[in-house]
């Protein structure tokens, strides 16, 4: 019996839940630093360009008159800015194929069942170690017209004494050269994962039905792997739009601006020329055909990708 200063406990106490926060909060705090880092060096940056590109700016690089599109009527008037534009599309066509052929070829050579296969794998892979400025500054001295080992074989099968760097079309070949072989480690490595992933029963089933080395890379080679070569199509061709460090220490964008490709000359406008106005307005204008290239390879190129 209890007390009238007794307070009776309920036989079942049902404890009371912890107050729960929302799981957008904790979120928002992991998440936090790389919004800070991203908005910080990508998305200010953006804004900026696309603020610059509608001023004239003064040497400081500080907007002093609103011109609207006037830099870009500017840019599109300018005969050298469609001679960068010609000079990129070729660049970007002949580079991303390269890498993509060369670097297939290599992993088929890596997949064969031969003795040292471990070496050549780590050669072929070894270029993404390689720095793009010091890979710049071997191929300078593989092409010195003096000592350069391609430029000694060129003088042994019967051309002369010739300057590659000096010569426009040279020059441009040069560029892919060392592009290529810059590029061919990662795609290679991307490819031997993919190629190892299938399975050897489909070739010994091919051979068995007398199919050619070559009738089984189109058959059965490329449609099993081709969802790493439309990631690796998309990839080269973003980065050769993007190419830089080769243009300004193997050619300089010369002779005759053959090999100025865009991004050279948005960096010779904002830090040569001091316009700052101009180089955003191109700025943006790569980045508008950056994207409608790689829209055009998500719309079209992706529709021949075989997904198991």
């Amino acid at each position: 019996m209890v007390s009238h200063n007794e307070t009776a406990v309920p036989a079942t106490a049902t404890p009371t839940p912890a107050k729960r926060h929302p799981w957008w909060r904790s979120a928002f705090w992991f998440l936090l630093p790389s919004l800070v880092i991203m908005t910080v060096f990508t998305y200010y940056p953006m804004v900026m360009t696309v603020f610059n590109s509608l001023f004239a700016t003064n040497l400081t690089g500080a907007a002093a008159k609103f011109v609207g599109f006037g830099n870009y009527v500017t840019i599109f008037s300018d005969p050298l800015f469609f001679k960068s534009l010609t000079n990129t599309f070729i660049f970007v066509a002949c580079d991303s194929v390269g890498v993509i052929l060369l670097a297939l070829l290599l992993a088929r050579l890596a997949t064969a069942r031969i003795r040292g296969a471990g070496f050549f794998r780590t050669a072929f892979a070894s270029t993404m170690g390689v720095s793009a400025a010091a890979a710049s500054i071997l191929w300078i001295f593989l092409f010195n017209p003096s000592v350069g080992l391609i430029s000694i074989g060129l003088k042994q099968l019967g051309f002369g004494n010739v300057n590659i760097l000096t010569d426009p079309t040279g020059a441009m070949i040069a560029v892919i050269l060392s592009s290529i072989w810059m590029g061919s480690g990662f795609a290679f490595l991307n490819l031997l994962g993919a190629l190892q992933s299938v399975p050897q029963d489909y070739y010994d089933v091919a051979s068995l039905a007398g199919w050619s080395s070559w009738r089984q890379t189109w058959k059965i080679t490329i449609p099993m792997v081709s969802p790493t070569l439309f990631f690796l199509i998309v990839v080269e061709v973003i980065g050769a739009f993007k190419t830089f460090t080769q243009i300004d220490l193997i050619t300089g964008g010369g002779p005759d601006n053959t090999t100025n490709f865009i991004a050279y000359k948005v960096y010779q406008d904002a830090f040569n020329y001091r316009n700052i106005g101009i180089a955003s307005a191109e700025a943006i204008v790569l980045t508008v055909i950056i994207a409608v290239a790689t829209w055009i390879q998500f719309r079209y190129t992706e529709r021949k990708v075989y997904y198991q």
